[in-house]
């Protein structure tokens, strides 16, 4: 005769079975694939974005009023160095300001000052340069005719580390069914 103990391992919710919460590596490479997945989604929306505000761009020339390197915490608290190049210009008769380099929300963050400086020497205050306007969003006009590159980044680093949670979440799932044929 078995225990009652015996006689309740196997029971799972509604069916008499109990309910066991996952292992700690289910549950942690079921969050890495959720955060992988969440990445990878926001690269691939800005990529979309961005390429929607390049393929209905309109050629404007614009006059660089100010440039300068920003200072931001990037990832993991460290520095980094964002060029700064603001502009005005004008489209269907209202004057404008943007300082965006290009398209969408992501700019281009460096790790060293003279490296954000280099990119703003392409720019001297007063200087009239192209840049290009999306119809849509006509306040947020941008100087280079191309995409950052951080959309195409997130988007293979949310691939990377969605790889990785599947990879966990299938070896803790093997690691399950292996001890479930344990006698």
């Amino acid at each position: 005769m078995s225990s009652g103990g015996e006689r309740d391992r196997g029971r799972r919710s509604g069916m008499g079975l109990p309910v066991q919460p996952p292992k700690p590596g289910t549950a942690m490479s079921a969050f890495v694939l959720l955060v992988g997945l969440g990445i990878v989604g926001v690269g691939a929306y800005s990529y979309v974005t961005d390429s929607a505000a390049l393929d209905g761009r309109v050629q404007v020339t614009a006059e660089v009023t100010e440039t300068g390197v920003e200072e931001v915490t990037a990832s993991r608290g460290r520095d980094a160095y964002v060029p700064v190049v603001t502009f005005r210009y004008e489209y269907q008769g209202t004057t404008y300001t943007s300082n965006r380099l290009y398209p969408g929300q992501s700019q281009p963050q460096y790790q060293d000052r003279a490296t954000a400086q280099e990119r703003v020497s392409a720019y001297a205050v007063g200087q009239r340069v192209p840049a290009y306007v999306d119809p849509d969003a006509p306040g947020a006009a941008f100087l280079e005719d191309s995409r950052s590159g951080q959309p195409t980044g997130a988007f293979f680093v949310g691939l990377a580390v969605s790889l990785v949670g599947a990879v966990g979440l299938y070896q803790a799932r093997a690691e399950a069914r292996a001890r479930e044929l344990l006698p």
